[in-house]
């Protein structure tokens, strides 16, 4: 059960969020305070707490949730906005995966502060995923939709990726190219066939506001200079916790086939499909969502 450990926080911790971005989940944003940067997340419900990390890509946010968690009111959910992406702070800093699991072990332990449930979206999936290998302590079950790390996402950094993030990096060429690229028509056309069954203009708004945000372009300068990668490949058969693996048989950045090479590292896991693509939540979130709240009872039931 909840520990209201919240409450315990220093008050820099707890203090409103101010963004010019909207909150499409409800609830409440907040702030977290992580080596000097304001990391937001959204707070909603009461319960037992699922943790959700958002997908990696130029215009990504936990706005990619917002058909789930004002569902699970019967939990207490956390949707993070990785540090360099949406309602937080976008600091110049050489974003690497090894930040980002740093980030989330300490959210877990400085403000969610008991066991989670984590759900995470393609490199959030790897994320939640080597999190939970390496600190079962911190976490009661793992859903992961469509991960990295296992058939690809693999290989950090070389050539010519690091010429492409340091271009993206400088500050007349990299911004006019990053400007371009998270256009309305460039984020369309990236996301059209992540979304099987096409992409609705809110949708579009809400992922072309995050990404024309003031120094947006460094957190997805290192996704393209590969720095965000992370093998889970040894990882993934030592999470000890109950795994669901999460695939859209239409997905096309992490197609459904490659599904069969995570379940052959993992053969703990479960193994659930939608008719969707990449974001099976954006796209099914009635039957996403349902399955869900039936992996989070048994993984309380199971504590």
């Amino acid at each position: 059960m909840s520990t209201n450990h919240e409450r315990h926080m220093p008050h820099e911790m707890r203090a409103s969020a101010t963004s010019p971005l909207p909150n499409p989940l409800g609830g409440e944003r907040r702030i977290y305070v992580w080596r000097g940067h304001r990391v937001a997340y959204v707070v909603h419900g009461h319960g037992d707490p699922i943790v959700f990390i958002h997908s990696i890509h130029a215009a990504a946010w936990n706005a990619e949730w917002r058909r789930t968690v004002p569902a699970l009111t019967e939990h207490t959910s956390y949707a993070l906005d990785l540090l360099g992406f949406g309602a937080s702070d976008r600091p110049p800093l050489r974003y690497t995966a090894q930040l980002y699991l740093q980030l989330i072990h300490d959210f877990l332990v400085d403000v969610v502060g008991e066991p989670a449930l984590l759900v995470g979206s393609s490199l959030g999936a790897t994320y939640a995923i080597a999190i939970a290998a390496d600190h079962p302590q911190l976490v009661r079950g793992v859903v992961a939709i469509g991960p990295g790390g296992v058939s690809r996402l693999i290989t950090q950094g070389g050539m010519p990726f690091g010429a492409i993030q340091g271009t993206f990096r400088t500050p007349v060429v990299g911004a006019a190219l990053f400007k371009a690229l998270v256009s309305h028509p460039s984020i369309r056309f990236f996301l059209k066939d992540i979304y099987a069954f096409g992409l609705d203009r809110e949708t579009e708004q809400l992922y072309w506001l995050s990404a024309n945000q003031p120094n947006a372009r460094f957190a997805p300068a290192a996704f393209v200079g590969m720095q965000l990668n992370w093998d889970i490949r040894q990882r993934i058969a030592q999470v000890e916790c109950p795994l669901l693996i999460a695939w859209g048989t239409r997905a096309s950045q992490t197609p459904y086939a490659e599904a069969a090479q995570v379940m052959r590292r993992a053969p703990q896991a479960e193994l659930v499909s939608f008719e969707a693509g990449d974001l099976p939540h954006e796209e099914v979130p009635h039957v996403f969502n349902a399955v869900l709240k039936d992996f989070a009872h048994r993984t309380v039931a199971a504590v």
